[in-house]
């Protein structure tokens, strides 16, 4: 019963999986929607309005890591989400978009539907947050304003994934269980 609650509750979107972290790589899923916030795009003058998502994260190990996004949908490029990744250092403030940002990327090596940021230069302990961003508010010939994308952050150590806009709050998965077993519906 507490699988086929749990996997409902992913399925409805109640609950979130943002990320999943192994020595040496950490994956994060998610989704640009229309309801998410929106601001303009350090390093464009093109990209305002546009969707985003953001994350926190820390490394053990200081050294070179890489970003690679992809933007999964549609065989066309055209109906995928156009997503550009943005590296913040400490903090990351949406109406100060040049503000603590140390790496960007808009097309990565396949086209509109990718992002990649390589040998990125990080110091364990420090706070980064990853920013997952569409080029534009509307459809362009390059893409969609909103869609899914995968991130992998890979490097020398491990990658540790805390909060961010498509992230529960630590202890959220413990508390939403128990809150369903005190209802009796598990």
């Amino acid at each position: 019963m507490l699988i086929r609650t749990v996997q409902g509750l992913l399925a409805t979107g109640l609950l979130a999986v943002a990320g999943v972290s192994h020595a040496g790589m950490a994956t994060i899923t998610g989704s640009l929607d229309t309801t998410d916030p929106q601001w303009n795009v350090c390093g464009s003058s093109l990209a305002t309005g546009c969707y985003y998502d953001f994350y926190e994260f820390t490394v053990t190990l200081n050294g070179a890591y890489n970003f690679n996004a992809f933007y999964p949908g549609d065989t066309s490029i055209d109906e995928n989400l156009d997503g550009i990744i943005e590296i913040y250092q400490g903090s990351f403030d949406p109406t100060q978009p040049g503000v603590n940002a140390i790496g960007f990327d808009d097309d990565g090596p396949g086209g509109s539907n990718t992002s990649q940021i390589l040998g990125l230069g990080l110091t364990a302990g420090t706070t980064y947050i990853y920013v997952q961003s569409s080029f534009s508010d509307v459809a362009t010939s390059f893409g969609q304003p909103t869609g899914p994308y995968e991130m992998t952050i890979d490097g020398p150590g491990d990658i540790n994934v805390g909060n961010g806009t498509d992230v529960p709050a630590p202890g959220m998965l413990f508390l939403l269980v128990s809150g369903l077993f005190g209802l009796g519906l598990l």
